[in-house]
């Protein structure tokens, strides 16, 4: 099925709670794994809460560090374009669309 695995049933990938793995802050993430814990417009987001934010993406969840190690707070995140991920932070292409497409959504939102 073409599902989006949003339902908990999907077998495309286990079922994480993001909640319980994404590192040492569990605390400011939400229950359901959705990137709205964060405050105001994304160009105000700290590195720290794009480290977030990137690790709440499904399939993503490794890469929130490389955001951290790269410097990109909420500014810098509206600018990234899909061959920076690729070319320059090493990043497959298939995770990099995904962080694209979600990129579009917060700049649309």
């Amino acid at each position: 099925s073409l599902s989006l695995s949003l339902s908990p049933g999907s077998t495309s990938s286990c079922p994480r709670p993001a909640h319980l793995e994404t590192g040492p802050t569990p605390a400011c993430l939400p229950l359901d794994g959705s990137p709205h814990f964060l405050s105001g417009s994304p160009a105000h987001w700290s590195v720290e809460e794009v480290c977030q934010f990137i690790s709440s993406l499904q399939g993503c969840e490794e890469l929130g560090g490389e955001f951290l190690s790269q410097e990109i707070d909420g500014q810098a995140l509206l600018l990234l374009r899909e061959e920076h991920l690729v070319s320059t932070m090493n990043i497959k292409l298939g995770p990099a669309l995904k962080i694209c497409a979600r990129i579009n959504l917060l700049k649309e939102g």
